[in-house]
């Protein structure tokens, strides 16, 4: 799903003449491959297996590209899904993607998940950076304006100073400003509310790009302020370990974990043959 997601960016990149490169960071997430990746399956935890609603079908982007091929679009459906019949529809409402290590997909899946329910056009989305470690955002979209999540946290404005609407994109972004942690962790617990408060008046739905969880003590605490939380996991890469480390971390702080979505999963035979199993 990884290697598609940025094959259809790149694409995107092309057909706008857009020149903005993806930081070496996001490099290191996605290297070469000759065939394309398989799309991932969102793995719920064993408790977590509701009947899921129907989501209508998308309505073509405002430029009239095709921002996902087929099968991406049809898993992301199902990944939304997923997501939606365990917070139950609510009509506003806060999420976070995070990964246990780095380079694991996580702004990649986040960017794509506010590009589908922007597509539908019935909701007003805010995606926001908190990986001031790996800041990507900014490039990744060509955004101008150098204030983001840093200077809100470390200064009395206004959320509607730092947000930005990148170019051909139908949602918001806040990137990360800085990249220096220190603000996220210092000015968590004083800001992070705030901004949570502000987002939701303007906005149905904030999605939040966090950093990892075993890594960064600054992603912990974010739990008790989400809707939800999507843990992504890179195959064969992430020990399970390391998974259930950073499960534990989420609930410690009273984090709701709608479940896993297993990314860059190789298939070794045919995938006709999998239809059969």
């Amino acid at each position: 799903m990884f290697d598609a997601l940025r094959r259809a960016e790149a694409e995107r990149r092309r057909k706008h003449g857009s020149v903005a490169a993806a930081p070496a960071g996001d490099r290191r997430e996605a290297p070469a491959v000759d065939v394309p990746a398989p799309s991932p399956r969102f793995s719920p935890l064993p408790e977590l297996t509701p009947a899921a609603p129907g989501v209508p079908p998308p309505t073509p982007s405002m430029n009239g590209s095709d921002p996902f091929p087929g099968e991406m679009l049809r898993e992301l459906g199902i990944l939304r899904n997923s997501i939606e019949a365990r917070i139950e529809k609510k009509t506003k409402r806060v999420l976070m993607f995070t990964s246990a290590m780095h380079g694991e997909g996580v702004s990649t899946l986040a960017v794509a998940y506010a590009r589908l329910l922007a597509l539908h056009g019935t909701e007003r989305v805010l995606l926001v950076e908190l990986n001031a470690r790996a800041p990507s955002l900014a490039a990744r979209f060509g955004l101008t304006g150098r204030e983001g999540v840093t200077h809100f946290f470390s200064s009395p404005r206004s959320l509607a100073t730092v947000v930005q609407r990148p170019a051909h994109e139908g949602f918001d972004v806040v990137h990360v400003g800085e990249a220096d942690p220190t603000q996220i962790q210092i000015n968590l617990e004083r800001s992070f509310p705030r901004l949570v408060e502000e987002a939701l008046r303007t906005h149905d739905l904030v999605i939040v790009d966090a950093p990892p969880v075993v890594v960064c003590p600054e992603t912990p605490p974010l739990a008790p302020f989400m809707d939800g939380v999507v843990l992504v996991v890179q195959s064969g890469r992430t020990k399970r370990e390391t998974v259930e480390r950073s499960l534990k971390q989420i609930r410690l702080f009273q984090g709701q974990v709608l479940g896993i979505v297993l990314n860059r999963k190789r298939y070794y035979i045919p995938d006709f043959i999998y239809r059969y199993l």
